[in-house]
């Protein structure tokens, strides 16, 4: 995931990022990936854990940690409970904000010397020239 981050910043960097079918399809297979690493850390969490029960050092019932667990299933549910209104709230404001329309006057005027498309600030207004 890295690696194709930094070859994405190269082709940026260089131009012509859309045109790179290579990187483009290296981005679909990469797809899947964050799902592999969560599932892989968990692997490794798990098989770590288990030498001492296999070994009998450790009953596995003494492997949960459940009082761990529940621990951080009891923070999980709490920050989720909090941040659930707050969700509701904002989706209201932005509905309310879609249903009034946009400002009148809010239109930007264009820019006296168009910039070239695809730059970052194109439809922003210039700086004027004279700073005093």
């Amino acid at each position: 995931m890295i690696g194709l981050g930094a070859w994405g910043a190269f082709r940026v960097w260089r131009g012509g990022l859309a045109e790179d079918r290579w990187f483009l399809r290296a981005c679909v297979a990469m797809g899947p990936a964050g799902f592999v690493s969560v599932v892989a850390g968990w692997t490794v969490a798990e098989v770590g854990r288990q030498p001492f029960v296999i070994y009998g050092v450790l009953r596995t019932a003494d492997a949960v940690f459940a009082d761990h667990q529940g621990r951080g299933l009891g923070v999980a549910a709490g920050v989720h409970g909090r941040l659930r209104p707050d969700l509701r709230l904002r989706r209201l404001y932005i509905l309310r904000l879609m249903n009034a329309g946009p400002v009148a006057g809010a239109e930007a005027e264009p820019p006296a010397a168009p910039r070239p498309p695809g730059y970052a600030l194109a439809a922003a207004p210039r700086e004027p020239e004279d700073r005093s």
